[in-house]
């Protein structure tokens, strides 16, 4: 029998399970061994575990990829293929997601997960994680390992796939030594070896008393009863880091591998031999992520399966404790998606430097500017502007007890960032940003030094509760981080960077309605302990434009279209059609710039409130007229001041202000109706909207509570009309409201009184 016939793994003998590829333009680095010729090399995808359209998420992470071919060994299988899956955090929990093809569409499966972290009467533990599923021949059963807690590997067995027979431990501290306290991350595999006596290995990882993960061996004859071997398969060098796991074998080019992912946030293989135990001395970088739009930061727990000749890898990304499971796939371009938030990504201006939005701040005067609303706790507020920078104290206490120079977050999306500096050499010392609603609700993004030594963390604090995410920094040493914060509008995520170019994904995601954050800004601290008083500088604060926004101020800043002028533009006449076409003031409009005579601007920029909202570039012959017309979109009710300014190479005009009163952006109001007049418990509910701002969606409401939904179209000024027909209700009297809603805002109905008398 040949070793690649013995590496069948987890598919039939026609396909090849992988784990390992060179990444995009992956360096070699300078204490690694340079990779053989023509390595796969694999372009990222996107994300499987979608986190926030998970149906089971109690911890809002995903690690440890296994992909097991159901349709090869189970009948009527949900889908070809199955991803096994799990949170780490307490309380773990085994899950499925299923797809006919590698590529997905993957679905969840409703009932995860399914295996959790009590299985009476055989264990209770706080999780249950690293699912890896294998056929076992003899057995002629999938076999899941899992570990449950970090102390034990177990397995569990099925037919199915779904539904599982609780199997035993397979591995435990006890197995590798005295000095092991951590056996978890397994990955089993079909024996290389036909002459060991043994029909399946395991790799796993072992912690010991020095707190160093190494990667061990284990071998069985069956897939249940388990040696370990005494000595280690691979142990971290400088190049890995601290710790190594998730190690698995791979067999490319006639040559076996042991692979594994590392502190560095790599994933490595050293060569060895069919008896699992000589070792190559040197790592081969096999992967890294490209560091291109979402392929960024830490990857770990590879899973490589090929499938018709193509070859996909599914693997866990992003930091730990905050991962997901992403894919990619040999050969393909990395798929680039919008930035989260749709924010403008510029290389050449990365953190908006120019054309920073309303909001910011570059502290190059003699104190904060006025976008600041408030200090909290000003009595004893310390913070000055010297040198262009923002320097804050590191002030006794926590959030509670520190001030707080505070502004109102916009509403909609946003994405704020700063650039700290912070030579924190004592714990607690840290500085950061800070997302509050008061002082027990808060969320704070800081460098600083905790207990273990240097760290960036993310705190979520609410209810008197921590959700926290910590690392040390990726350069060690550092004093200097990009902290930024964005938000769609539903989720709040942060990201670091260490460059000011690259902004990598950080911690755990936080939901923007729940957490209800009105203000934002920076800060500084030590905490209640006796570390000494340091300073904090912040070079600048800056909100993002939207993509929009940024592309008007990138036009307003091209050099002038050339123009034969010999004088500034005349003054132009602003006028706006608001109202024109229904009499309704929506806001929905356009704003008109008259020059009736003079000198032409071969450019014109539109100011709303103040901010530049459009440029527009025109052919300059004067003393001719010239018009430009300015479309505006989705106004919500409120007061409107525009201004215009015309240039041209000899100067620039400014018009006189236009006012635009939105009085009627939001729906028009419903009049409810019914046709109970026989007061029994079924009738009809009839709203109509006859004239107004049209709405698209409604909501009918019986004595306080939702009773129906929809949407409507919109065709403004046209009347609208809903129908619910209720059946069954009870005697008494009933209060119906009918909301109506657009992007704009939504009115009630007067409420309407249903008298049911049997």
């Amino acid at each position: 029998m040949t070793i690649a016939s013995r590496l069948r793994r987890r598919l039939p003998a026609t396909l090849t399970v992988l784990a390992g590829m060179v990444a995009l333009a992956a360096p070699t680095q300078a204490d690694t061994a340079p990779p053989p010729a023509d390595w796969p090399v694999f372009g990222y995808q996107g994300v499987i575990t979608i986190k926030d359209e998970m149906i089971y998420n109690p911890t809002d992470e995903f690690i440890f990829p296994s992909i097991f071919h159901a349709g090869a060994y189970f009948e009527d299988p949900l889908g070809e293929w199955y991803l096994y899956y799990a949170p780490h955090d307490n309380p773990g929990g085994i899950s499925l997601m299923y797809a006919d093809s590698l590529e997905g569409p993957w679905t969840e499966y409703a009932e995860n997960p399914l295996i959790t972290n009590e299985w009476d009467p055989y264990y209770a533990v706080p999780h249950v994680s690293s699912p890896d599923a294998i056929w076992n021949t003899e057995a002629d059963r999938m076999f899941l390992y899992f570990h449950g807690s970090n102390a034990q590997t177990r397995w569990a067995e099925t037919d199915d796939g779904i539904t599982f027979d609780y199997g035993g431990i397979a591995v435990d501290n006890a197995m590798g030594g005295p000095e092991v306290t951590e056996t978890s991350y397994a990955r089993v595999f079909e024996h290389p070896d036909p002459d060991s006596g043994y029909a399946y290995a395991m790799f796993y990882m072992g912690n010991e008393r020095d707190d160093i993960r190494r990667i061990r061996l284990a071998e069985s004859v069956d897939g249940r009863t388990w040696q370990v071997d005494p000595d280690y398969v691979v142990a971290p060098g400088d190049e890995e880091g601290k710790n190594v796991s998730g190690g698995d074998l791979w067999e490319w080019n006639d040559q076996l591998y042991v692979i594994y992912h590392a502190s560095s946030g790599n994933v490595y293989a050293r060569t060895i031999d069919a008896s699992l135990r000589e070792v190559g001395e040197e790592p081969i970088l096999l992967h890294s992520a490209s560091g291109l739009g979402d392929d960024v930061g830490r990857i770990a727990a590879p899973e490589i399966v090929t499938d018709h000749g193509e070859m996909y890898m599914f693997y866990e990304s992003g930091d730990r404790l905050g991962a997901t499971i992403a894919w990619a796939k040999e050969g393909a371009d990395v798929i680039m998606p919008p930035p989260f938030g749709d924010f403008p990504e510029d290389p050449e201006n990365p953190v908006f430097a120019q054309c920073a939005a309303d909001g910011s701040d570059e502290f190059e005067g003699g104190a904060p500017t006025d976008v600041w609303d408030r200090v909290v706790r000003a009595e004893a507020a310390r913070h000055q502007v010297a040198g262009g920078q923002l320097v804050v104290p590191t002030y006794t206490g926590g959030v509670a007890a520190a001030p707080l120079l505070q502004q109102e977050l916009p509403n909609g999306p946003w994405q704020v960032t700063t650039r700290v500096t912070i030579d924190a050499t004592q714990k607690f010392q840290q500085a950061g940003l800070l997302l509050y609603a008061d002082d027990t609700h808060y969320a704070k993004l800081d460098l600083g030094r905790a207990t273990p030594g240097p760290t960036v963390e993310l705190v979520y604090h609410r209810g008197g509760q921590n959700r926290q995410d910590s690392a040390a920094p990726e350069i060690e040493g550092t004093t200097t981080i990009w902290l930024r914060y964005t938000s769609d509008g539903d989720t709040i995520r942060a990201s670091v960077s260490y460059d000011g170019q690259t902004f990598t994904r950080y911690g755990r995601d936080i939901d923007a309605a729940e957490a209800g954050f009105t203000h934002v800004g920076p800060y500084a601290f030590r905490g209640t302990t006796v570390a000494a008083e340091i300073s904090a500088s912040f070079d600048w604060v800056r909100f993002s434009p939207g993509a929009d926004a940024y592309t008007t101020c990138q036009q307003a800043a091209e050099p002038l279209p050339a123009d034969e002028e010999t004088a500034p533009p005349a003054r132009g006449v602003l006028s706006s059609t608001s109202g024109w076409a229904t009499g309704l003031h929506d806001g929905s409009y356009e704003v008109r710039m008259n020059l009736w005579w003079g000198a032409n601007a071969s450019r014109v920029e539109l100011y709303e409130n103040g901010a530049l909202v459009a440029v527009e570039d025109l052919v300059a012959a004067g003393p001719t007229a010239q018009s430009v017309t300015f479309p505006v979109q989705g106004r919500a009710n409120g007061e409107y001041t525009y201004t215009a300014v015309l240039r041209n190479s000899q100067g620039s005009s400014t018009t006189e202000p236009l006012l635009v009163r939105v009085t009627d952006a939001e729906p028009g109001v419903a009049h409810l109706s019914h046709d109970n007049d026989d007061h029994d418990g079924d009738y009809r509910i009839t709203a109509d909207m006859w004239w107004g701002t049209d709405a698209d969606r409604w909501v009918l409401y019986e004595d306080g509570e939702q009773v129906a939904d929809g949407r409507l179209q919109a065709s403004t000024p046209r009347a609208q009309h809903v129908e619910v027909a209720l059946t069954g209700r009870a005697p008494g009297e009933h209060v119906y409201v009918i909301e109506l809603a657009n992007d704009a805002g939504s009115t009630s109905s007067e409420p309407l009184t249903v008298t049911v008398r049997d």
